[in-house]
């Protein structure tokens, strides 16, 4: 199933738990090893198996454990800065967002100022 922004949390998370005991079974682990060798106790493989929410370094214990850390890579890839905004910026990457400026008023229609 491919994760769309249409989808609830709580599909979210069954999925990527799924996704996660698909790996671990396909590298033939239990999910005692797993646990074991990802620092982490079995309930907690579990959760995240099961797609209850659990803490973000559980999982990377979980895929660093598995030898998919680089998974989180593609997840979220490093984008660099964009070139535009470096030459506007004289070379420094941008550090904060600003919110959106207000649009201005729509102009009023033209008239030549002697109608009445």
């Amino acid at each position: 199933m491919t994760i769309t922004h249409l989808m609830t949390d709580e599909a979210v998370l069954a999925e990527l738990g799924q996704r996660l005991a698909r790996v671990r079974l396909s590298q033939g682990i239990t999910q005692e090893q797993l646990a074991d060798a990802a620092g982490v106790s079995k309930r907690t493989v579990q959760r995240l198996e099961d797609g209850t929410p659990a803490q973000l370094a559980n999982l990377i214990r979980c895929l660093r454990a598995l030898g998919r850390l680089d998974a989180l890579d593609v997840m979220l890839p490093s984008d660099g800065p964009n070139p535009i905004d470096l030459l506007e910026r004289r070379g420094h990457p941008r550090q904060r967002a600003r919110p959106g400026v207000a649009e201005p008023a729509p102009a009023k229609p033209w008239t030549w100022g002697d109608e009445q």
